[in-house]
């Protein structure tokens, strides 16, 4: 498996830019964290979008008896007008249950966005992080089968580059969203590998990005002892966005960002523009 990490949509080179098998967006505080939220309590589908008059137009251009809910934020804060804000703890069965959900904030969507250029877009988060692994596994592991079976005349259906997209904070790289990146990488290596050493598996880091990112995890787990969510919240306080957060008022949110493997919901899209993601 080959993986192409970047820290932040305005951190890539041009080389690092050509279309991807799969691509992971992670946005952990919180808009990847919400979304996996809202389809794990029902909500038949997430529609993003990068600016706060489209959400608008997408509502009013719907038909009455199929009103989507907005949802989203700037600078941590909800969007007046809309029907929901950022935080996790907001979406429950009973208000999103089998409803549309537009979504739009600062830094996740737009992120969104930047990574179009992929066969297939995943959402992942603390909280779907073993759930987003299998997944890749099961897309690469598609493309290899058809590769392996090329002389019967059946091609492949795509390389199997997979590509993880850190949203970031206003454009910078955030530890949050790297953190994330580095567990994804060591799940995905722990699930194909019989060996502990990294570098002697199966999985091969396609720039330096994606061995900053497995560092950044592997200090969290070996040097600030993060054992679970309490441990990882608090973690996830000292980076940018963690203090914008707390900042806020939405420390409590770090928590159920900093949750692990809660769900088994995967985010996919299956719209190009706007995006749209379901369940997987």
């Amino acid at each position: 498996m080959q993986i192409e990490t970047w820290l932040s949509p305005y951190a890539v080179a041009d080389h690092e830019r050509s279309r991807a098998r799969v691509c992971v967006v992670i946005d952990v505080l919180r808009a990847t964290t919400v979304i996996t939220t809202a389809i794990a309590a029902g909500a038949r589908s997430v529609t993003t979008c990068s600016d706060i008059e489209q959400a608008f137009e997408m509502k009013r251009g719907a038909a009455p008896d199929s009103l989507p809910l907005l949802c989203g934020e700037r600078e941590c804060r909800p969007i007046d007008g809309f029907d929901y804000g950022n935080s996790p703890g907001e979406y429950s069965p009973a208000g999103v249950g089998e409803r549309d959900i537009v979504m739009t904030t600062t830094n996740g969507t737009r992120a969104i966005d930047a990574a179009s250029d992929c066969d297939v877009m995943m959402l992942a988060c603390f909280a779907n992080l073993s759930s987003v692994a299998d997944a890749i596994i099961d897309e690469v592991s598609d493309v290899t089968d058809q590769e392996a079976s090329s002389g019967s005349g059946a091609p492949p259906k795509a390389s199997g580059l997979v590509r993880i997209v850190c949203a970031g904070t206003n454009g910078a790289i955030t530890g949050e969203d790297t953190l994330l990146a580095g567990a994804l990488i060591a799940v995905c290596h722990r699930k194909l590998s019989d060996t502990a050493r990294f570098y002697d598996g199966p999985v091969e880091l396609k720039n330096d990005s994606g061995a900053i990112a497995l560092a950044a995890w592997q200090h969290c787990i070996t040097h600030d002892k993060v054992t679970d969510a309490e441990s990882l919240a608090q973690r996830l306080g000292m980076t940018d966005g963690g203090r914008n957060m707390i900042a806020a008022g939405y420390e409590q949110d770090l928590v159920d960002c900093g949750s692990i493997d809660v769900f088994d919901t995967v985010p996919q899209r299956d719209r190009l523009s706007p995006a749209r993601f379901v369940s997987r």
